[in-house]
């Protein structure tokens, strides 16, 4: 008597547990239906009422991960444990499965970040725009020649001169953020001092990587050379790096913009090194950059961001 009340005993808790299994597979079945986004999302797969409880656990899994995508926070931000991963759901015939791929904001991460093929400047500038700018008296002039520029209606180089801490090698990268935003293409944004001295090197070590090198420089559509006269200075980085690259540039009309803490005549006096013709050298930079700048904007005194 007492088995036969031992086993009766364990059908009813079966039978229970059956009926709550099923009560809690329909409130995940209804929680998912009422999900317009997610349910949105699955219509394209033309799951089945039988498929969609079957597997409604990774389905489940799924909306979870759906929805926090959805409230990102920004990609610098992503609250997962495995960031910048997300679930996405496949049927292969009727089989359902699920897949965890790089999230769409990684993706877009990565395509801006195939546009800088250099990229000498602190990650968080990559973030800044014209809209963070201060609008500074001395700076109008510089925003709206670069305006008509990407704009097509005029083609100059930009040649940004002032003190330090004014903010010139940040208004350039926030320019070059714009042109790759506006899809122009793509930008080479390069510190003089790192890079300069290094290509010439380069020449010695490795002369086919120092042609690619030169290669990429010449034809970028967009070059910026920040903190120009700060570099070590001699004819081998004259005369082999920066005058053949300037020069290809001017050459194939291409966007060039420079940030300084010298005029275009000090870089002048400042390139006219070597003894057999470096005075001339010197001046024949001076002029190309003259020629191709037009003029210099002064930023001494002027804020870095929008007040």
């Amino acid at each position: 008597m007492a088995n036969n009340e031992l086993k009766e005993f364990d059908r009813n808790d079966i039978l229970d547990t059956n009926s709550d299994m099923k009560k809690y597979i329909e409130k995940l079945v209804s929680e998912l239906r009422n999900d317009k986004d997610v349910y949105e999302s699955l219509k394209p797969l033309g799951l089945t009422n039988k498929e969609v409880k079957d597997n409604i656990g990774k389905l489940a899994d799924y909306q979870a991960d759906f929805n926090v995508c959805k409230n990102c926070p920004g990609f610098d931000k992503c609250p997962k444990i495995e960031q910048h991963i997300s679930m996405y759901v496949y049927k292969d015939r009727n089989y359902i499965t699920t897949r965890s791929e790089p999230c769409k904001e990684f993706i877009k991460e990565m395509e801006i970040d195939s546009k800088y093929l250099a990229k000498d400047f602190p990650e968080e500038w990559k973030k800044s725009r014209l809209a963070n700018l201060d609008f500074s008296e001395n700076r109008r002039p510089l925003i709206k020649d670069f305006k008509e520029i990407v704009q097509k209606k005029k083609f100059k180089w930009l040649f940004v001169k002032g003190n330090r801490k004014v903010g010139k090698s940040y208004v350039l990268v926030t320019l070059a953020n714009e042109f790759i935003g506006l899809g122009l293409g793509k930008v080479a944004i390069i510190d003089a001092a790192k890079r300069l001295k290094s290509l010439a090197d380069l020449s010695f070590t490795d002369k086919e990587g120092f042609k690619k090198a030169i290669d990429l420089l010449s034809t970028v559509p967009l070059l910026v050379i920040n903190e120009f006269g700060e570099e070590y200075r001699n004819e081998i980085v004259r005369d082999q790096v920066v005058i053949p690259i300037l020069n290809a540039r001017s050459h194939n009309e291409l966007l060039t913009f420079f940030s300084s803490e010298f005029s275009i005549r000090e870089i002048q006096e400042l390139y006219s090194v070597g003894k057999n013709g470096g005075a001339i050298k010197g001046k024949q930079l001076g002029n190309l950059l003259l020629d191709m700048c037009e003029k210099e904007y002064d930023l001494t005194g002027a804020a870095i961001y929008r007040k």
